[in-house]
């Protein structure tokens, strides 16, 4: 075997070359211009509570995700041109306007001022009401020997209109003491899981956000449409009755547009190499969401698996 020799000479100059190159660092200061602060609106409407809204101001991409609310705004609803009333205060920058609640199919127009910012402005349109037709349920037993709740919605889509959905359901349980194994008295509600089954729009076109799934109408306009869901959840085996509040929402597509490219930036958020995402707004001179929906509810009372 050769054995590799190398001059103690050339050794030593090589590794002052690379202590050098290592040691050449120059600072170069910039100067980023910050960027305008806008107002950000956060309202989702609908006809079963008083209007409530959250102002902040926009953050840059430098800052903390710190939400910063606007305080002593001046905040205003209007039905078209006519005047409904200003927004009353409260903590954490929301806004909300007492006794007050919007009708389906109507649209409401909000303008904000506060903290020495651009005035802003934002529609929000109730869509009207798309009713159930049907509900069916049962109650399966996976292969893991977990419990399931499969809902079976059938609805008729109103054709010619660009309509988006969103479907979720709230479970009240009786409230469960391990202590001294026995009911407390009190209910609990907690949202469930949704995912689909068998449906291949459900499977590829749904968006989840915060707990309801959202999909549009593109591909069954006018159509009688059924989906197919299930809820796999500990709240079936906490209780021996469950109260099921099952919601069928129909949104302004502003509203869709806002959770489809929300969960986007969600997805991009953190990661260096994925492309920006800009969140949509409806909001004219500022930032964020100002929309309406309309609910049709369907209760359910279930049988659950906890016996005492």
């Amino acid at each position: 075997m050769k054995k590799l020799k190398i001059r103690s000479g050339l050794l030593l100059s090589a590794t002052i070359l690379m202590v050098g190159l290592l040691s050449c660092e120059k600072v170069i200061d910039i100067s980023i211009p910050e960027k305008e602060r806008k107002i950000v609106v956060n309202g989702l409407i609908n006809p079963e509570k008083n209007v409530r809204v959250n102002l902040s101001k926009s953050i840059s991409v430098l800052e903390n995700d710190t939400i910063i609310p606007i305080v002593g705004g001046d905040v205003n609803l209007y039905h078209g041109t006519d005047f409904i009333g200003k927004l009353s205060e409260e903590p954490g920058g929301f806004y909300s306007l007492p006794d007050f609640k919007p009708q389906i199919g109507q649209s409401y127009r909000l303008t904000a001022v506060g903290s020495g910012l651009k005035p802003i402005e934002a529609i929000a349109v109730l869509p009207p009401l798309v009713p159930f037709i049907s509900v069916d349920t049962a109650t399966l037993t996976n292969q893991w020997g977990g419990r399931e709740l499969r809902l079976t919605i059938k609805f008729k889509d109103p054709a010619n209109v660009k309509n988006v959905y969103g479907f979720g359901v709230d479970l009240t349980i009786k409230e469960f003491d391990y202590g001294t194994m026995s009911y407390t008295g009190r209910k609990v509600t907690s949202t469930a899981y949704l995912y689909a089954n068998n449906d291949r729009l459900l499977q590829d076109e749904t968006h989840y956000f915060e707990g309801k799934l959202y999909f549009d109408d593109l591909l069954f306009d006018g159509l009688t449409k059924t989906v197919d869901l299930s809820i796999s959840d500990y709240s079936l085996f906490e209780s021996d009755t469950i109260w099921a509040d099952v919601r069928m929402e129909q949104v302004d597509p502003s509203y869709y547009l806002y959770a489809v490219s929300n969960e986007a930036y969600q997805g991009a958020h953190g990661n260096p190499f994925s492309e920006p995402v800009q969140v949509y707004t409806n909001v004219s001179g500022g930032y964020g969401i100002f929309t309406g929906s309309s609910v049709a509810r369907f209760p359910l009372v279930i049988l659950g698996q906890r016996k005492f």
